[in-house]
């Protein structure tokens, strides 16, 4: 798992793909990016019920996996599926969102109950 330490703090905004300032999915890209995984660009949306169904469509190209430091979590937010973190370790995933303050880690175990699946990219 590559070094992220210098994101925290890097502020959330709704598309951006860094290094100014992060999406959840844009964060989680340049997280991939350095572990040397390249993953697709799917865009960004500020409506859950927008990103929730571009989420629900792409996600045949991932595969379900074991909680593990480079898997991407899948979030519920409210009624969505609509937010990502990369996990750092056992119990940690980096993401960022705008209630987070920018981007951030936090236990795995804080979001358990919205947690729908751990998930590589397939292609």
């Amino acid at each position: 798992m590559a070094d992220v330490s210098d994101l925290i703090g890097t502020p959330f905004v709704y598309g951006a793909r860094g290094p100014a300032a992060y999406d959840c999915y844009g964060l989680v890209m340049e997280c991939a990016r350095r572990d040397g995984v390249r993953l697709p660009d799917f865009g960004a949306d500020t409506n859950q019920g927008v990103i929730a169904a571009m989420m629900g469509a792409t996600l045949p190209q991932w595969r379900e996996v074991d909680c593990r430091p480079g898997a991407v979590v899948l979030l519920r937010v409210g009624r969505h599926v609509a937010h990502v973190g990369y996990v750092v370790d056992g119990n940690r995933m980096v993401h960022t969102w705008e209630s987070s303050g920018g981007v951030t880690t936090q236990r795995l175990d804080d979001w358990k109950q919205r947690i729908v699946g751990f998930y590589e990219y397939a292609g």
